[in-house]
């Protein structure tokens, strides 16, 4: 009958077939008892379920919003008649954050668009967990047989735009997650200017260097056949700002670029997807942090599997191009020697200690925000440390003054504080409940 009734209404407008279509697929449905996805999907398409193919794509983490988001659009334009996606269970929607806004987005149904709708043909449009993996979803195409190729190019069609200019994870800063399976957020990383950092200017230069792999120098390369994938591994100790020139040269990428934060736990857990979701979000950073907690070295404690994970995704068979890898770890002597050589780490960035003259300009930024604490003698105070101390320790020092003293906060004041040794953290001794 719903063949019939296409095949009566093919020479009059598409606003009358798409009404007249949704009026049969009701009653049809109703004499049917069309309450499962099966009957579902033939009723819609008005042939028994062995004339029925399915085209079938798993979903990432990220593409799978993306796909909701077209889905959400295109029956926000032609109100189709919405089924269940698997047996007979109600459709179900979440709630999702995007740019701020919570949206309203499928999460598992089926929806009939009549041909000229959605596509050309008459068709079902599918989302649904997949039944062999946890927590992972496909798009499914269904069409009629005769229609099975150009399902299978609407399929394509749909995901060459979540992959590309429809996901919205894209030119964003996202923080990974693994509970246990990849998850990505979406965070705000405010933009940090490289001004705002004290370091010698050959940290900065070898950093640009390799930056140009996926920036100004990636077209070259890749015509080169030299690729434009670039690792680089920040070593020095705590404190001293690796993590913070992680997130200045995120924020100068961000927007053209995507950016992955990846802490140990997400690393140790699924640092494969991450790597994976990389090939649908354009030119990407990948921020790992701790590294020395992911991977470690060779037969220390069951991380062989780990470090044979992290050798594949950055050197293996398979490549990530235009992907911008930033790790950092305190002290790289643990790391197994097949991680830190060419082409998994091409660059490594010692951040040290520094000097008196680098410690005193750093005071001197902090003390800007304090009322009247220009007057303070910056290069006696820095001399004044009786060790190294990195810009974290300068810090706290500060916080200490002015939690002690308010804003009188003066050359006297700092050189007590330092003296007093309560800025350095002690090693815990004693007996604690």
């Amino acid at each position: 009958m719903t063949s019939e009734v296409h095949e009566s209404l093919s020479g009059e407008p598409e606003s009358v077939r798409r009404t007249v279509a949704a009026i049969a697929h009701l009653l049809l449905g109703a004499s049917r008892s069309a309450t499962t996805a099966d009957a579902f999907v033939s009723t819609s398409l008005g042939v028994s379920s062995g004339d029925v193919v399915c085209a079938t794509e798993l979903l990432t983490v990220s593409t799978r919003p993306a796909v909701a988001a077209i889905l959400a659009d295109d029956m926000s334009t032609w109100n189709p008649p919405v089924g269940p996606a698997e047996d007979s269970c109600p459709p179900t929607w979440e709630r999702t954050e995007i740019d701020g806004t919570s949206v309203s987005l499928p999460k598992e149904l089926a929806v009939f668009f009549v041909g000229g709708s959605f596509a050309p043909i008459d068709v079902v449009v599918c989302l649904r967990e997949a039944s062999f993996m946890n927590d992972q979803f496909e798009l499914r195409i269904y069409t009629r047989t005769v229609d099975a190729e150009a399902g299978r190019a609407l399929l394509a069609q749909t995901m060459t735009a979540a992959r590309g200019p429809r996901n919205f994870f894209r030119g964003r800063v996202l923080q990974a997650t693994a509970k246990p399976v990849l998850g990505l957020a979406i965070v705000d990383l405010p933009r940090q200017d490289r001004s705002n950092l004290v370091l010698p200017a050959e940290v900065w230069n070898e950093l640009d260097t390799n930056i140009a792999a996926v920036t100004t120098r990636a077209d070259l390369m890749r015509q080169l056949g030299l690729g434009t994938s670039r690792g680089v591994l920040l070593t020095g100790p705590p404190g001293v700002g690796k993590s913070a020139v992680s997130r200045v040269v995120a924020g100068e990428l961000m927007g053209d670029a995507t950016v992955i934060i990846v802490d140990a736990l997400a690393g140790s857990r699924a640092l494969r997807s991450i790597y994976e979701e990389t090939r649908y979000l354009g030119r990407t950073v990948v921020i790992l942090e701790d590294l020395d907690l992911i991977i470690g070295t060779r037969g220390s404690g069951g991380r062989n599997e780990l470090l044979a994970e992290f050798l594949t995704v950055l050197d293996g068979t398979r490549q990530y191009d235009d992907v911008l890898t930033i790790a950092s770890t305190n002290d790289p002597k643990p790391l197994d020697s097949a991680a830190t050589r060419s082409a998994r780490f091409d660059a490594i960035i010692e951040i040290d200690y520094p000097d008196t003259a680098a410690t005193a300009e750093i005071l001197r930024r902090i003390l800007t925000s304090i009322p009247g604490a220009d007057a303070v003698d910056c290069h006696t105070v820095a001399r004044s440390f009786a060790s190294a101390v990195s810009g974290a320790d300068v810090r706290e020092t500060v916080r200490r003054a002015v939690l002690e003293h308010g804003t009188a906060v003066t050359t006297q004041v700092l050189l007590r504080t330092i003296a007093d040794g309560r800025w350095r953290a002690a090693e815990l001794t004693g007996q604690y409940l």
